[in-house]
């Protein structure tokens, strides 16, 4: 059994209207978001930390070069003595 229609009468209207809905509701949210500063703590302490972590690697990828001889040559002489 099929549904009463209308031939299709008023669907661009209401497609129409949907979308000038969507884009006033998706630039209301988008100024709700801009406003919105719950967020800038967690991303602030985000970076301060991804900074942290840059050093520390950085560091530790130094260190590694330029003790790696020494330990090297340090290893030597432990081998030669035994």
């Amino acid at each position: 059994m099929q549904e009463p229609s209308c031939g299709g009468a008023g669907t661009g209207v209401a497609q129409s209207e949907g979308v000038a809905r969507g884009k006033t509701a998706w630039t209301a949210g988008m100024a709700r978001f801009a406003r919105d500063a719950r967020g800038s703590t967690a991303i602030e302490y985000a970076l301060i930390g991804s900074l942290i972590f840059l050093a520390a690697a950085g560091s530790m990828r130094i260190y590694a070069n330029r003790m790696g001889g020494i330990y090297n040559q340090i290893n030597a002489a432990v081998g030669q003595t035994n």
